[in-house]
């Protein structure tokens, strides 16, 4: 194989390397961008009305633990809202600090009646919604609700590191 040759597949092979790289980041970027939600959009009045009202879900798009990395979630995390019970599925990623909780599994999986829900306006628009259950695994879990729907979720905890997410508030609509 002469010089020219040698020059040629190697070109040849550095084009074929481009093209796949690029293929794969493509793909991998395709998979990764988050779907377009097929639920019907609802106007800042509903958003205003069901927070006021307590009755709202919160969908969880990703989560950020204390430790460790970013994550993106699949469907299926949220909380619910409804004025007297508060339905948590939400993953937890973080480390254990007393030995006390590492027998009550997830604790951001739960129903329950026992808690306290205050709401106050935010400036520029928004709210921030916290609720506190006592003598809970989950001693906090701050929200803020934007007006355009987006969401954030502080949670603190009692035996556990902290975790945030974040998301989108949509009002809980009567069954039809």
């Amino acid at each position: 194989m002469n010089r020219f040759q040698k020059r040629h597949t190697m070109n040849s092979l550095k084009n074929k390397s481009f093209i796949f790289s690029f293929v794969l980041i493509a793909a991998f970027l395709f998979g990764c961008s988050s779907a377009k939600e097929t639920n019907q959009t609802f106007s800042q009045d509903d958003i205003v009305q069901a927070i006021n009202n307590s009755r709202w879900t919160f969908t969880a798009n990703t989560a950020s633990p204390s430790y460790g990395s970013f994550r993106n979630l699949t469907a299926g995390y949220f909380i619910t809202c409804r004025k007297d019970t508060l339905i948590s599925a939400l993953p937890y990623f973080g480390k254990l600090n007393s030995a006390s909780g590492a027998l009550q599994g997830n604790p951001l999986d739960f129903k329950s009646t026992n808690f306290t829900l205050t709401k106050e306006d935010k400036k520029g628009g928004g709210w921030i919604v916290t609720i506190n259950r006592p003598d809970q695994e989950v001693q906090s879990m701050m929200f803020t609700f934007f007006d355009n729907g987006n969401a954030q979720l502080s949670v603190v905890m009692t035996n556990r590191t902290g975790i945030s997410f974040s998301g989108r508030v949509t009002p809980i609509t009567p069954k039809a």
